[in-house]
């Protein structure tokens, strides 16, 4: 089993390291002044960290309350229908959403195609929210009661209880929840594609357009802004990873005790 994990390990790090090549590869002869001075680039990147960061941040903050919530009420029933939209294709999603918003039997009070990408990112916090549910979850069962009791003891705030009795135990699920939400929603393709506007576009779906259609004469700087954000989020999440290591030793060496 054991021997299985590592190899499986090793495997998925070299098709890390060979998606990068190709990246590296494909991004050969790329002006990068000019990518750094597009206007429609720089115009998608923010747009992209908009929608990423505020999707991101609420799935985060609503799954980690549900599965709090579900935990210390016992909500087995409510656990089972959390997870229905994880079984929900995204473009399915961006339909029900666009249904929802839209056209004669929508509500009217959110247009779908707006420029704020409103749909956008709650069809994203729907379909995570479960996802971080499901992270949050198991660490939640597995808590150690006794150590919200002391802060209960000491007569600590419910904020205060929360910062030093759940917190530190959640660290790794919420990093590992965050940076794979972030790589998955910087670059997706559906969503944005169907509830998205014209202007500006997330990088996804500029860099899929960019790249299949043939007006576009310098395709590598597609390529080049997906090597850069690759590194970004490598960056990110070595990063954090290292700025809560010494903590989460301390953790895993109280657990063991």
């Amino acid at each position: 089993m054991l021997r299985s994990s590592v190899a499986l390990t090793i495997v998925l790090s070299l098709l890390s390291l060979v998606s990068i090549v190709f990246l590296g590869m494909e991004a050969v002869g790329t002006d990068w002044a000019s990518l750094l001075t597009d206007e429609t680039w720089r115009d998608s990147l923010f747009m992209t960290l908009y929608v990423v960061s505020v999707s991101t941040i609420l799935s985060l903050i609503i799954g980690t309350w549900l599965a709090r919530t579900a935990v210390q009420q016992k909500w087995r029933i409510t656990s089972s229908v959390i997870r229905i939209p994880m079984f929900v294709p995204h473009i399915a999603a961006a339909y029900l959403i666009l249904l929802l918003f839209s056209g004669p039997f929508g509500s009217g009070w959110i247009e779908a195609n707006e420029r704020d990408y409103v749909t956008v990112i709650l069809t994203y916090i729907w379909k995570e929210t479960p996802f971080v549910f499901l992270m949050m979850l198991g660490t939640y069962e597995q808590l150690n009661r006794g150590y919200l009791e002391t802060a209960k003891t000491l007569q600590l705030s419910p904020v205060e209880q929360f910062k030093h009795a759940e917190f530190p135990f959640l660290i790794k699920p919420l990093l590992d929840a965050t940076w794979i939400m972030i790589a998955f929603v910087s670059f997706a393709y559906e969503v944005p594609a169907l509830l998205g506007v014209t202007y500006p576009k997330l990088l996804g779906v500029l860099a899929y357009e960019r790249l299949s259609t043939g007006l576009y004469l310098e395709a590598s700087e597609p390529y080049a802004v997906a090597l850069v954000w690759t590194w970004v989020v490598g960056c990110g999440v070595c990063v954090s990873y290292w700025l809560t290591s010494s903590i989460r030793r301390r953790i895993e060496r109280g657990v063991k005790r």
